[in-house]
């Protein structure tokens, strides 16, 4: 994993459990997600669908309180090239 996707992962795993999502949240890591190759870290949140890009570790524990506990995406995060369906954006 590069461009600090390992610390975004372990950011991400410390704010589910401090949330209290650990039964709820299944977090996995891949190699790179096309068509976001380049633009990672690359974090696509479950049931909202949000894809962000670009992501650090103070966003990806962002991403938890915000969207996955509270299920609201973060507007302004969101990634400008692909959206929740998969097809990309113009």
């Amino acid at each position: 994993m590069s461009r600090g996707a390992q610390a975004v992962y372990t950011a991400i795993a410390s704010a589910v459990a401090e949330q209290g999502l650990g039964d709820d949240v299944v977090q996995t890591q891949s190699g790179c997600v096309a068509p976001l190759c380049g633009h990672g870290p690359v974090v696509c949140a479950y049931p909202s669908g949000a894809w962000y890009t670009g992501v650090d570790e103070r966003v990806g524990a962002q991403i938890v309180r915000e969207d996955l506990a509270s299920g609201r995406p973060i507007e302004h995060l969101l990634s400008h090239q692909i959206h929740a369906e998969g097809s990309e954006h113009s």
